[in-house]
């Protein structure tokens, strides 16, 4: 009987992937991501990455859920209290429609700056709610973390 020698894999074989919820996962070196994930920076064996992913995946939160918790408190904090957090997480409207007014805007995009490190342009109308914000600031961080 003839042993064939099978070709050595590379030791490398996967990279630490992070998506918009800051979820981590595997993701073999040689293909392209997914839509939607970005490589987080860490690469190696298969079980050299999911020992990375236990370190450094310490809240299982989505990022989306832990933003727009923080956004309610940043909107009420802006506007000097005249809304409270629970109006508006619960406010099916635009922040105009709620009340914020330009001054507050000013307050919550630097809040925003200082916390999550991104730019946001109020003037886009897809910004103009908690949700659309919310997503916005998700996106923004993803699109830093992949170099983009």
């Amino acid at each position: 009987m003839t042993v064939v020698d099978q070709p050595e894999q590379s030791l490398v074989d996967y990279r630490v992937v992070i998506n918009a919820d800051d979820q981590y996962s595997i993701w073999a070196a040689a293909d392209n991501l997914p839509t939607g994930w970005v490589a987080e920076g860490h690469r190696g064996t298969r079980d050299e990455c999911l020992d990375h992913i236990e370190r450094v995946w310490t809240d299982q939160t989505p990022a989306r859920t832990r933003i727009r918790a923080w956004l309610t408190g940043a909107v009420s904090e802006a506007c000097d209290g005249r809304l409270t957090p629970g109006d508006v997480a619960t406010a099916d409207c635009s922040f105009v429609a709620m009340g914020v007014s330009s001054l507050a805007v000013v307050r919550l995009v630097d809040a925003i700056e200082t916390e999550y490190d991104v730019a946001v342009d109020f003037t886009q109308d897809a910004l103009q709610d908690l949700d659309s914000l919310t997503e916005c600031i998700a996106a923004e961080r993803l699109r830093r973390r992949g170099g983009g």
